[in-house]
């Protein structure tokens, strides 16, 4: 094992590839210069959700809807302010005090204790689902070799296979750029674990030894008094690459996720990698939400 990571890490692989459009364009995919709404679905079981977050200057609202059965809302991260560390840093990050900017959302993060603050932005791309159907994804014979558009009517698959998304309907791709690295969490990501060697040793375990794996601690937080991991699962000829993190912090474990540094500039060929297209505007989330109640 090592003990010591260099940030910025790298986020989770899985092999995402992404087809922009004009920024001139906002009128034809229906986001307004200050506020933005970001649908998906989420299942748990037989318990199926539509989440809605929308964005305003100055705040984020999520709503629930539920498709079938009665879906957790303890299982919906919601809380309004989450703990940010970093090298030399502990922060917030909160829900408010956001900008919106066409499809860019920017979220301040501020230091404890102190008047600092960093920006950590989302530009969420965009691309038309009009008429696209299951086939627009197409599954290879190793997770390499996927390609096309993955939709929710890949993930629901109840839903008959012909069936396309109508005209207006659009997919949002999130393109993250911060002024530093950072792990973020709240309360919803505490986990029973004791130590965060503890955390280690369980999520080294995730795929037995089928794939190999490598893990990496970092000290963070004001004067590197805090810790955390990252476990990376090596991709396969069965697997894509997994990335997993997790933080200790005033005696407790939590799970978490890291934001790198920079813009990544993404993929903008689809027929080299696997677009995910899930996050969706309201006109393909009304189609899927229909589609879903009719199918399940």
């Amino acid at each position: 094992m090592s003990n010591k990571l260099l940030i910025p890490l790298v986020l989770t692989t899985l092999a995402t590839a992404l087809i922009g459009c004009g920024e001139g364009e906002d009128a034809i995919f229906g986001s307004s210069n200050n506020e933005l709404e970001i649908n998906s679905f989420e299942r748990v079981n037989n318990n199926i959700a539509r989440i809605e977050i929308e964005y305003n200057d100055g705040e984020r609202d999520i709503d629930l809807t539920n498709i079938k059965g009665s879906f957790d809302l303890a299982s919906i991260n919601n809380l309004p302010v989450s703990t940010v560390l970093a090298n030399d840093f502990e922060g917030t990050l909160e829900d408010r005090y956001i900008e919106v900017d066409n499809r860019t959302v920017t979220r301040p993060i501020y230091a404890k204790n102190t008047n600092e603050r960093f920006d950590y932005q989302i530009t969420y791309r965009t691309l038309d689902l009009s008429n696209k159907d299951a086939s627009s994804y197409q599954k290879g014979n190793r997770p390499i070799d996927d390609r096309g558009i993955k939709t929710d009517l890949n993930n629901y698959t109840n839903i008959p296979s012909n069936i396309s998304f109508p005209s207006g309907s659009v997919c949002y791709v999130p393109v993250t750029d911060s002024d530093l690295s950072f792990f973020v969490f709240n309360d919803k990501n505490k986990t029973g674990y004791s130590t965060l060697n503890d955390w280690i040793e369980a999520n080294e375990k995730r795929f037995g030894s089928n794939q190999s794996s490598r893990t990496d601690i970092v000290n963070i937080g004001v004067n590197n008094n805090d810790r955390a991991a990252q476990v990376k699962f090596f991709a396969t000829n069965q697997r894509i690459e997994y990335n997993y993190y997790g933080t200790e912090f005033e005696r407790n474990i939590f799970d978490a996720d890291f934001v790198a540094k920079d813009q990544t500039s993404p993929n903008e060929d689809s027929f080299r990698g696997v677009i995910d297209c899930t996050l969706v505007n309201d006109t393909a989330a009304d189609f899927l939400e229909r589609e879903i109640r009719t199918a399940y």
